[in-house]
């Protein structure tokens, strides 16, 4: 399998970054090259909850999430589409966190698989996962409300 890894610092607690990243219903929002994202299971989050969406890098795909782990991480392995598994990795430090993208995947063509890989998968992968490492950042980068706000 093909690797590719980053990782983020995020000024805001490990609870308030997981909770975010968590919810199914915000990938789409900050995850680029992500669309028609939907769940396909009753469960939502957690072990066993399955999600359908397009990917521009690899199609239609459905993703499992294993080894859910609150405030820890996940695994997601694909179901259907182009094989692959991804990580998410949470880790405290200091009064921020550590956000940790692992993506491994095989491209289903032996001899030129390996030529589109390092000419355009892994190159517009990369940049795809940078660029929603930085919009999970940026999201915790906006106005805060405080107590004394909300009441103005």
């Amino acid at each position: 399998m093909r690797r590719i890894e980053a990782s983020v610092e995020i000024d805001a607690p490990i609870a308030d970054v997981f909770t975010y990243a968590s919810d199914g219903q915000r990938w789409e929002d900050g995850w680029e090259g992500v669309s028609n994202f939907r769940p396909t299971t009753e469960v939502t989050r957690g072990n066993g909850a399955r999600y359908a969406y397009k990917a521009r890098m690899a199609g239609n795909i459905e993703t499992e999430i294993h080894e859910f782990g609150e405030n820890v991480g996940w695994i997601g392995v694909a179901t259907k589409g182009l094989p692959h598994r991804i990580q998410w990795v949470f880790a405290a430090i200091r009064d921020k966190t550590r956000l940790s993208y692992i993506q491994e995947y095989d491209l289903p063509w032996p001899v030129l698989g390996p030529i589109l890989d390092s000419l355009l998968v892994r190159p517009g992968w990369q940049r795809i996962l940078e660029h929603s490492l930085r919009n999970q950042r940026l999201h915790f980068k906006g106005p805060k409300t405080t107590k004394a706000s909300e009441g103005k």
